[in-house]
């Protein structure tokens, strides 16, 4: 099925459509596989099966088991299958029963060798079947076109069988003795190495085993006792090296490192009061003044005098200094102490971490142990199992070389089959019924992945960045209901005087058969959507004064033609003005035949004539004027490049509100390329679950006009789209129709 997309969704109403869209991939493998098997099931030849019931003496209570004799508490199904397959598929065995019953092929003529294993017995092998009863017993079948010797090998076979079993037992039991003493030494030895294994790996984690995580929770707690002490003393040691620290600052603060100043001498005391005096001077005499030149010449004196250096006494440190000098002394001893502290405190850290590392590894050690330790266990209890089945078999063994009764019997003998075992004709038939449904679900399924095309307007718009103007749903060749009633008001015109219908019944039944909603059922959806694009189309020409609209599609049976039809009588009957609709798919005309209009003459004559009065050509239907194409034209294109065509169009811009040019296909033909350049918009027709996006696209970029209006999508589902409840309501409400 395709993605699911919102206008895609996967559902079993949408599976169902999608089988009958589907049907012809459906139905041909459905129709053709069973009767194929149905022939191969009647060619196959009949087959007869006969079975022979064996069985084994079962074990008495307090009887050991000899020889080949069942045990089922020591042999399972399958080993007890392999060696019953292992006697009868035997190369005596097979040769011995092709001989006796005429099954070997005859060796070349002329040959001295004698017969072995050879094809016939590979025959004889191929149609033998062996299928378990119980625990003591099993049936030996053969099968074969004849039902008197498929009894006679079954029973042959299970005779065999028996001799065989009964002189092999010694062999088999010797075997199994062997191969018991082999595998209880190779446990031995296992078992051996196992529990080294597991006294070395004990003393080598020795400290960090769960018997020893007692005592190293105690060791850890003392070393953690030790820690915290040395954590104390660090914290004192640091708390007195801050507190020193913080003195040492306040005394720097308060300049208890700074040199006090020396006391001035007598000249230095004169010098600072004769330049006060100067200065006081100054500021009530001139410069002029005797008395500043006076006391000018005593300041010069005394600084001649002071400039000679006296040798100042020396002084004791203050007692800010000398506590400074304490404090120092004792930082110093503290710093000394703690990096001690620390060198011992650094010894127990890695300590307790080696112990915390050791109790964490003990859980892993102890599951570690534990494991190897229930290995080892398991080991021994495999080993003294093996050790006591060895002493049994040793015993079984004593006891058989004085046991001559045979293990085996045949408890049933093979009769012969009154009914056919294969072939499963009707087993045949359903299962060909079954691959046929199966390939046609997967031709479905592959057609569906392999389809491209466009379903949806949600797919459409995706491919494409054109607006969809209106999804028209499917329109049936015949509109339920009376259609004839509903022609009547079809469109807006005059009938006739004293016509009682707007429409013939013929006409009615032509309108219907080209799928023409707009006249046959103007209230259905189809009808409701042309309705809609017509309002849409007449909005963009009003937008963009334009008058002429050509609508076209990528390639033909796409509904260009039913859509130019239906848009240009929604647009005849919603219009103010005039409408025009003009067939210029001059290869491939359909106007007139849909309209049941007759006309010799058409819009090709028009180009070809000499006037540019459109009206002799014009057929009427309602408001709607209609040319049809006209005659055939070996050369259209060069009819559409001419310079009348621009002339026409022209005219009928002028006569008519909107002109719909029905044109041909945009591939391969060159006709809508020029219409699409002549005309003032262009509208798109696709149609549903036909149009490859690819396809559109190359059209899109083949036409090259800029002036697109928008998509059509045509023919689409409306069941399937996500507005299909609104189309059922609006039928079942406004219509009145299931």
């Amino acid at each position: 099925m395709k993605p699911n997309t919102p206008g895609n969704t996967i559902s079993p109403l949408s599976l169902l459509r999608t089988l009958k869209r589907r049907r012809f991939w459906l139905l041909v493998p459905v129709v053709l596989l069973p009767p194929a098997a149905w022939f191969y099931g009647q060619r196959l030849p009949q087959r007869f099966r006969a079975s022979a019931l064996v069985g084994s003496e079962p074990i008495l209570p307090g009887q050991p088991a000899t020889g080949n004799v069942v045990d089922p508490n020591t042999i399972n199904a399958q080993d007890e299958l392999r060696a019953i397959r292992e006697t009868l598929f035997s190369a005596p065995v097979l040769d011995s029963v092709a001989r006796e019953f005429g099954l070997q092929a005859q060796p070349p003529s002329g040959s001295k060798s004698s017969y072995k294993s050879g094809p016939a017995a590979g025959d004889v092998k191929s149609n033998i079947q062996i299928q378990l009863e119980g625990p003591y017993a099993f049936n030996v079948g053969f099968e074969s076109g004849s039902p008197e010797l498929a009894a006679k090998v079954a029973n042959r076979l299970a005779g065999l069988f028996v001799e065989q079993t009964s002189s092999l037992r010694g062999q088999i039991v010797e075997q199994q003795d062997g191969a018991l003493d082999a595998e209880v030494e190779r446990l031995r030895n296992q078992l051996t190495a196992r529990e080294e294994g597991l006294r070395s790996y004990k003393e080598r984690v020795a400290q960090e085993l769960p018997e020893r995580m007692e005592a190293n929770l105690k060791e850890l707690e003392n070393i953690h006792l030790q820690i915290q002490a040395k954590t104390d003393q660090i914290a004192e040691a640091e708390a007195r090296r801050t507190s020193i620290k913080e003195e040492m600052q306040a005394l720097e603060k308060q300049g208890a490192l700074q040199e006090e100043p020396a006391p001035k001498s007598k000249e230095q005391v004169a010098l600072d009061d004769l330049r006060l005096k100067l200065t006081q001077l100054k500021t009530r005499y001139t410069q002029e003044n005797p008395e500043i030149f006076r006391v000018e010449k005593e300041i010069r004196d005394l600084e001649a005098a002071a400039a000679v250096p006296v040798k100042a006494p020396p002084r004791a440190p203050s007692p800010g200094q000398l506590r400074y000098y304490s404090l120092q002394a004792e930082l110093k001893s503290v710093e000394s102490r703690l990096a001690s502290y620390r060198r011992e405190q650094a010894a127990p850290l890695a300590k307790a971490q080696e112990y915390e590392h050791r109790i964490d590894l003990a859980p892993g050690y102890e599951t570690t142990v534990a494991d190897r330790t229930k290995d080892a266990a398991m080991l021994r209890a495999r080993y003294e199992a093996l050790y006591a089945k060895q002493q049994e078999a040793r015993l079984n063994h004593r006891a058989e070389t004085q046991h001559n009764g045979a293990a085996f019997r045949i408890l049933e003998a093979a009769q012969i089959p009154s009914a056919p075992w294969s072939p499963h004709r009707d087993r045949i038939l359903l299962f060909g019924l079954i691959a046929g449904l199966g390939l046609g679900v997967a031709g479905v399924f592959l057609a569906e992945r392999l389809d491209t095309t466009f379903e949806t307007a949600e797919a459409l718009e995706n491919c494409s960045s054109l607006p969809v103007l209106s999804t028209i749903p499917a329109i049936p060749a015949a509109t339920p209901g009376n259609a004839k009633t509903r022609g009547q008001t079809a469109l807006n015109w005059a009938p006739p005087a004293g016509a009682a219908d707007r429409f013939t019944e013929e006409q009615l039944r032509n309108f219907e058969k080209n799928r023409l909603p707009v006249l046959t059922d103007p209230h259905s959806v189809a009808s409701q959507q042309y309705g809609i694009l017509a309002l849409k189309v007449a909005g963009w020409m009003r937008q963009n004064g334009g008058r002429v609209l050509a609508v076209t599609s990528a390639t033909g049976g796409e509904g260009k033609s039913l859509t130019a039809l239906n848009l240009s009588l929604a647009l005849a009957d919603s219009s103010q003005g005039r409408v025009l609709l003009v067939d210029c798919d001059f290869r491939l005309p359909r106007i007139h035949e849909r309209l049941g209009l007759k006309s010799d003459k058409g819009f090709s004559d028009l180009l070809a004539g000499t006037g540019t009065d459109p009206a002799p050509y014009i057929s009427r239907l309602g408001n709607l004027d209609v040319i049809g194409s006209g005659s055939t034209r070996d050369n259209p294109v060069s009819l559409l490049a001419s310079a009348r065509m621009r002339e026409i169009l022209a005219r009928l811009r002028q006569e008519y509100q909107v002109a719909i040019l029905d044109s041909p296909p945009v591939v391969p033909i060159a006709d809508s390329h020029i219409l699409a350049g002549l005309a003032d918009g262009v509208l798109m027709v696709v149609r549903a679950r036909r149009t490859r996006p690819e396809l559109f696209q190359h059209a899109l970029e083949s036409l090259g006009a800029t002036n697109v209006a928008g998509v059509v999508l045509n023919d689409v589902e409306y069941a399937a789209s996500p507005y299909a409840g609104a189309y059922r309501y609006y039928q079942r409400h406004y219509l009145g129709r299931s």
